[in-house]
């Protein structure tokens, strides 16, 4: 968390600066930047360049490595990692984390829950633009659309960790 907040700060800073510098403190009047767009921005390329090392890591249920991680355990494993957040370990716990959020309030990094018929519960993480990335049974760590007709009808919750 300490180094998302500092990564986020750094950006926010550099960008309020460029914009001082190219206005030339302009008058107040003027429109300042949506500081929540680059945090976003910066929030999603984070999640996918992590998303990137695991994309190989096959479904291995209970695991929590990259020689095999299950969804809970995926999820658990990328938020220690990059927002220094201790999640539970499975998904029922995890889905009680956080506080809930629409479905259609989604932002990158939020926890995306569905009740699939064939399995009890699954997790991912939100990117953006409907897309999440979770562990899959057949594919391993991979990225898929919210809207795509399975996750679309077994949709159960989300939840906001980060602010």
């Amino acid at each position: 968390m300490k180094k998302l907040f500092y990564l986020s700060t750094t950006i926010v800073l550099k960008i309020l600066i460029t914009f001082v510098i190219m206005t030339d403190c302009a008058s107040s009047y003027q429109a300042i930047p949506d500081y929540y767009e680059a945090y976003k921005n910066n929030m999603e390329q984070i999640l996918r360049e992590e998303v990137k090392l695991w994309t190989e890591t096959p479904h291995r249920m209970g695991g929590t490595s990259s020689s095999g991680t299950d969804c809970s355990g995926f999820v658990m494993i990328v938020y220690d990692k990059l927002f220094g957040i201790s999640l539970p370990r499975d998904t029922e716990k995890q889905a009680a984390a956080g506080v809930p959020v629409d479905k259609n309030e989604l932002k990158p990094g939020d926890l995306v829950f569905f009740r699939p018929s064939k399995i009890r519960r699954h997790v991912g993480i939100y990117l953006s633009d409907g897309e999440f990335a979770h562990t899959s049974r057949r594919k391993g760590v991979m990225i898929s659309r919210i809207d795509e007709p399975c996750w679309n009808k077994s949709y159960w919750t989300s939840r906001r960790i980060m602010p």
